[in-house]
């Protein structure tokens, strides 16, 4: 089994922490992963350790979020998320990679491929959530009202946070997976919808047509099920697969079937 090693490199606001699975001799374009917010790099550990077998997986933790250190105050758009996380990837070493992004790390993998349009050569994404502009308030709301701030609480917010991840569970997806996203959303609270803002400041209807890339996105059954189908014709050169009833765990609890078509995708000329 290809072991993960965690290590740190600086960044635009401080220290940005990765996971890092690296088998002893690369044979393929190293693959950076950008995870969804309000999570962590560790959502991606099971796929980065299938996906390593033949090529170096960095899945980044999103300044503020995980171990990275926070900016000093939001960081108001998706672009700059985007960038921080290029200058990451010089400071690898890496010249061309494929980029995996899930939900806000779609987002940023999409900004991130018409900032380096000559680097980022494949994207995957899981949910790709092209919002109406209605769609866009009614989410932006509902995180709101999720991580409203809390003091002298009798802990009401916990089980908010439980049944908001719980309402996607399907078969093979154990409490313990629900607990590490839901660990991760009580990390530092306060800060939880810093990125998540900047996603209902992004038109992704507007930004998905510039991108020149080769994208496969999977749809799961979740909150963005809908907008994700929408996504499809807005692609030049995207395909999406519908992987209902799996859900947001799909990295996870189908993690072989998921890594042999991301591979077979990969394996396809930019």
């Amino acid at each position: 089994m290809v072991r993960l090693r965690k290590r740190y490199v600086d960044g635009r606001f401080g220290q940005v922490h990765l996971r890092v699975a690296e088998p002893e001799r690369p044979t393929a374009r190293p693959i950076v992963c950008l995870h969804q917010s309000p999570l962590s790099s560790r959502t991606y550990e099971t796929f980065m350790r299938e996906m390593a077998q033949d090529r170096i997986v960095v899945a980044i933790d999103t300044p503020g979020y995980g171990e990275s250190d926070p900016p000093p105050k939001p960081v108001a758009t998706i672009a700059e998320y985007a960038a921080g996380h290029g200058e990451v990837i010089d400071a690898l070493g890496f010249g061309a990679v494929d980029m995996v992004g899930t939900h806000t790390g779609t987002r940023m993998a999409v900004e991130l491929a018409i900032q380096r349009p000559k680097q980022v050569q494949h994207l995957v994404f899981v949910g790709c959530s092209a919002y109406t502009p209605a769609e866009r308030e009614k989410q932006r709301a509902w995180n709101e009202d999720s991580f409203k701030t809390t003091e002298n609480s009798k802990g009401e917010h916990l089980q908010v946070t439980w049944n908001n991840w719980a309402q996607f569970r399907w078969p093979g997806v154990t409490d313990a997976m629900i607990d590490r996203y839901i660990s991760d959303c009580l990390r530092d609270r306060a800060r939880a919808t810093w990125a998540l803002a900047a996603v209902f400041a992004h038109d992704l209807m507007q930004r998905l047509p510039l991108v020149e890339q080769p994208t496969l996105v999977f749809n799961v059954q979740d909150d963005i099920y809908e907008a994700t189908k929408r996504a499809g014709a807005l692609l030049k050169r995207g395909r999406i697969v519908d992987m209902s009833p799996a859900g947001l765990w799909l990295l996870e609890v189908k993690t072989r079937e998921v890594a042999a078509m991301v591979r077979e995708f990969l394996a396809q000329p930019a």
